[in-house]
């Protein structure tokens, strides 16, 4: 059963970091005329979430995991009133940590190769053997990530501001989804994060990491249908 060719607001799918429209291929199975965010482009957080309020129609709802939760963060900041509902999955809304910043360096220092294959293994850190299918389809996907793109993604990363205060007065419905054990962003974050949105509803996500989108599908799916519905 599809959904997206009803929906008067449309919606907006944001990748993250290293990520496409494959990140959402479940969901899109359902939504099948989501719109992808380009995040290729930029390289900062700011100017993705221009790009994409430039580039997207009046009215729509927005959904993003990690790097795409800090953007649609951004474009909630920006533009509430387009903004007809959100889906946070996975994401941080703090600024870049001086560790974290230091951490992405000294990989990026080692090579694009080492640099995605460290991401994927913190990605299914909590099930590595599980999980085994997950990341090597995860890691081929990123692998194909020119470089340019990994730097400015980082670099977006690591300027990023502080977004929970900036949304804090957003009214629209908010989905929050944290993966019980995802170890890149972990769930203490978004229980912060919804405590300050007044219209948000948290998911923590039993054993499940980072990846929520490709691990746990359905969760992710019945929210966004509650934001469409609502």
């Amino acid at each position: 059963m599809t959904f997206g060719g009803g929906l008067s607001d449309p919606l907006v799918l944001v990748p993250g970091h290293m990520c496409g429209a494959w990140l959402y291929a479940h969901q899109m199975a359902a939504f099948p005329d989501a719109i992808i965010a380009d995040v290729n482009r930029d390289d900062t957080v700011a100017a993705i979430a221009g790009r994409l309020l430039e580039s997207a129609p009046a009215r729509f709802h927005i959904a993003g995991l990690s790097m795409g939760g800090m953007v649609a963060m951004e474009v909630m900041a920006e533009a509430p009133d387009r903004v007809a509902s959100a889906c946070l999955t996975a994401t941080d809304p703090t600024e870049a940590r001086p560790k974290e910043i230091t951490w992405r360096s000294d990989l990026i220092y080692e090579g694009i190769e080492a640099y995605v294959a460290t991401f994927v293994r913190q990605f299914v850190r909590h099930d590595p053997e599980g999980l085994a299918g997950l990341a090597e389809e995860v890691q081929g996907h990123m692998a194909g990530t020119p470089e340019a793109v990994i730097r400015a993604q980082a670099h977006a990363l690591d300027t990023r501001r502080e977004m929970a205060p900036r949304i804090a007065g957003y009214n629209g419905p908010v989905e929050v989804i944290a993966g019980a054990r995802d170890r890149v962003c972990p769930p203490h974050l978004h229980e912060d994060l919804a405590a300050q949105i007044p219209n948000a509803r948290l998911t923590v996500v039993p054993d499940c990491g980072h990846m929520v989108t490709l691990e746990k599908p359905d969760d992710v799916l019945r929210a966004l249908l509650r934001l469409v519905r609502a």
